[in-house]
């Protein structure tokens, strides 16, 4: 499943836009504000028709899956502080591609009402799929035939921090189980660990080929994400994952998961639900279901919590390990933004033109050609440093040339702001005193 374009109308701060999105990964930028994550909420909306079909126990209501069109989200225009009014139609639809064949479809919202609901009569293309595909899940014959799409959504709430608390075994399940919540931008690691363990604990007791398999897939997928990593199990004494690596010094470690930084977690966190996820939907394809699986994945901040060493390689990491699944993205990290074409990126504010590919550009240059961050060169204090300088400098000059001890004093006091506002930059304050005392003593 793929989404070529979308096109929205009257949602959220969104007048009109159409926007198109590229096979395998796309990433909007533009200062806050500019509706980066209304795109991604749109987005959400319309693969989450998908989900309409499908019967509702694999859905949740509390998680809101499928997302649907919100009060909150029809626009509004303020006509005065008294007076505001809301905007319609809203209007959500999308062109792509689902099970192997090209369709459009669309939600919308007409009016508002107690129980707003957008209307699903012209999404019932996608729908009538996803029911299609369902059934042939429990078809004896055909359910290897079949391959689902992956959907999923990992909003800026994604870092796994829920409370501790046992991790339960998972009871055996059926392939749209891999739907559970997956539009809720929300994440827990605790669905991820539940499925681990009983994966590994099912793997070692009967030693089934297909058990084997999946565990090893998902441990070369998590060595992939870190490679320090030597190997992942399930600690029972602990209740949680543990990673294995060696130090600098050649020594055995473990960590476990709930130990590790916000930047690891929320990297494993993403890679380990969507790749679980492939194989919870596919898992007849075996090794080959994480790289075998298509589907959509949204990313609301990409750079959340990871080191710029990070930032710059995660685009390719992603495409290497999903190489089926169509990344839609949001960042603020100038290192991202390096490591894509120029028709891999969206602006979305400012001149929204993108000349040549951001991967052949220095930090500098997308700072301020791409990103519109002026003069990236210096800091703002190295900036106010050099203006106060100056203005230093030139009080010197017309203290020699002033005549009347007024002034003089006027501009003594005026230096001496100046030095005591840098007096934590000793090296600084001693250069301009030095110019200070060459030019007047009486300064």
């Amino acid at each position: 499943m793929k989404i070529n374009s979308i096109y929205i109308k009257n949602f959220r701060s969104i007048d009109e836009m159409k926007l198109s999105f590229q096979s395998q990964f796309t990433v909007l930028i533009g200062d806050n504000g500019t509706g980066k994550t209304s795109i991604l909420d749109a987005l959400s909306i319309a693969m989450g028709c998908f989900l309409l079909g499908l019967d509702k126990q694999y859905l949740s209501s509390q998680a809101n899956t499928p997302r649907t069109i919100l009060t909150d989200d029809i626009r509004r225009i303020a006509f005065s502080k008294k007076e505001i009014a809301d905007q319609f139609p809203v209007i959500i639809e999308a062109e792509g591609i689902v099970m192997d064949k090209p369709m459009s479809w669309k939600r919308d919202l007409t009016r508002k009402s107690k129980k707003t609901t957008a209307s699903t009569q012209n999404a019932n293309v996608i729908i009538e799929c996803a029911k299609q595909a369902q059934a042939m899940t429990r078809n004896a014959e055909k359910h290897r035939e079949i391959i689902l799409p992956l959907l999923a959504y990992h909003g800026t709430g994604r870092l796994w921090a829920e409370h501790k608390e046992k991790i339960e075994y998972n009871k055996q399940g059926t392939r749209l189980e891999g739907y559970i919540d997956c539009t809720s931008p929300k994440s827990s690691g605790k669905q991820f660990k539940a499925w681990f363990k009983t994966l590994e604990d099912e793997a070692r007791k009967f030693e089934e080929p297909d058990d084997i398999s999946q565990l090893n897939t998902i441990k070369e997928v998590l060595r992939q994400i870190v490679p320090a990593w030597e190997d992942v199990a399930f600690s029972f004494a602990e209740d949680d994952l543990l990673g294995f690596f060696k130090t600098a010094d050649g020594t055995n470690k473990y960590l476990p998961f709930r130990m590790l930084s916000d930047g690891y977690k929320n990297m494993i966190g993403m890679v380990a639900d969507i790749a679980s996820r492939c194989m919870k939907l596919n898992p007849h394809l075996q090794e080959n279901a994480v790289k075998e699986t298509p589907g959509i994945v949204l990313i609301d901040e990409l750079d959340l919590h990871l080191h710029p060493k990070w930032q710059k390689k995660v685009v390719n990491d992603l495409k290497k390990i999903f190489p089926k699944i169509q990344f839609v993205a949001t960042t603020h990290s100038p290192f991202i933004i390096q490591s894509l074409k120029a028709e891999e990126v969206i602006k979305l504010d400012g001149n929204p033109e993108i000349e040549k590919d951001p991967f052949r550009d220095s930090i500098e240059e997308i700072a301020e050609n791409l990103m519109d961050v002026p003069d990236v060169e210096r800091s703002n204090l190295f900036k106010e440093m050099e203006a106060k300088a100056s203005e230093y400098f030139d009080l010197i000059s017309q203290g020699v040339n002033s005549t009347s001890r007024a002034k003089i004093l006027e501009i003594k006091n005026k230096l001496d702001e100046i030095e005591l506002n840098f007096s934590n930059d000793p090296a600084y304050v001693a250069l301009i005193k030095a110019e200070r005392l060459s030019q007047n003593k009486d300064l």
